[in-house]
C-alpha cells in the first residue's frame, strides 16, 4: 500500500500546529523534502486557523501518496470567512495591499504548494487545503 492518511481533531490552541505535525510524522517517512515543505505548510494554515478561527477546536486531515511523491493537508476551521487580506490560490491581482501583516501564510502557499484552495461548508466553516508535489519542491 503506498497512501497513508490521519485525521485529528484538536484543540484551538497555539500547541495545535505541533500535534498537527506529529500526525503527519506518523504516516510520512523521514528525510524526503516533500514533507519538510508540507510540515511547513500544515503549520501555517493550523496557526492561521487558531488565531482567526471561532470555536474551541479545529480538525486536520492529511494524506501521503509515496508512489507519488504527495502529501495532501487540510484543516477545517468553524469560521466560513477567510480574514482580511486573505485571497484564492494563483489569484490574479492587479493590486496588492503590502500593508497587511496577515495573509503571508497565504503567500508560502503560493509559494511553494503545488495546489492549494479554500472550501467553505455553507455556514459551518472551511476547509484550507495543499497538496506538495516531490518535484516541487
Amino acid at each position: 500500500m503506498n497512501a497513508h492518511s490521519g485525521i485529528a481533531v484538536l484543540p484551538r490552541h497555539p500547541r495545535a500546529a505541533a500535534d498537527a505535525r506529529h500526525v503527519l510524522d506518523r504516516i510520512t517517512p523521514d528525510g524526503r523534502d516533500e514533507v519538510d515543505m508540507a510540515a511547513l505548510l500544515l503549520s501555517e494554515i493550523v496557526q492561521n486557523a487558531v488565531r482567526h478561527a471561532d470555536g474551541p477546536a479545529i480538525e486536520v486531515a492529511l494524506g501521503y501518496d509515496r508512489g507519488a511523491g504527495v502529501v495532501t493537508g487540510a484543516v477545517f476551521d468553524t469560521n466560513p470567512h477567510m480574514g482580511t487580506g486573505a485571497r484564492s490560490s494563483r489569484d490574479e491581482q492587479d493590486t496588492v495591499e503590502t500593508e497587511l501583516e496577515s495573509g503571508r501564510g497565504l503567500d508560502l502557499l503560493d509559494a511553494v504548494a503545488g495546489a492549494w484552495g479554500v472550501a467553505t461548508v455553507g455556514d459551518r466553516g472551511k476547509w484550507v487545503w495543499f497538496q506538495v508535489h516531490a518535484e516541487s519542491t
